[in-house]
């Protein structure tokens, strides 16, 4: 008769969390197909009066915002810096130039806009 209790209750735990961590999935998968994120959950909380504990920061948050430019001469794609037009790298395809910048600077996040030459990216440059 113990034995039994004791299995309804490990069954009972095991499937709250089974439980919980599905509806955790769904919930996250059905925003994301939503297109909600979190800055829009956290307004809408505070519409309601609802105050949401600090989430940490993420590290690409903390990460310094460098603006570069590309130009592509021949089958050579360069990267300068937007600001003070400093060479950063060159290369024949996307991955060589991310590699060559990658030598030169370090904990940044690079940020092409598309009249920088951020379509020579994706084009196939061989």
């Amino acid at each position: 008769m113990l034995e039994l209790i004791i299995v309804f209750i490990l069954g009972a735990i095991i499937g709250s969390r089974v439980t919980h961590d599905i509806m955790m999935s769904a919930t996250k998968r059905l925003l994301q197909d939503l297109g909600i994120k979190e800055h829009d959950l956290r307004k809408f909380a505070e519409r309601q009066g609802i105050t949401l504990p600090e989430t940490p920061k993420d590290a690409a948050d903390e990460l310094t915002v460098v603006e570069i430019t590309l130009e592509q001469q021949g089958n050579q794609i360069f990267a300068y810096r937007k600001d003070d037009s400093t060479f950063l790298g060159q290369g024949h395809d996307k991955a060589t130039l991310i590699d060559a910048i990658a030598h030169r600077m370090k904990d940044v996040r690079l940020v092409i806009s598309e009249e920088d030459g951020a379509d020579l990216l994706q084009k196939n440059n061989t």
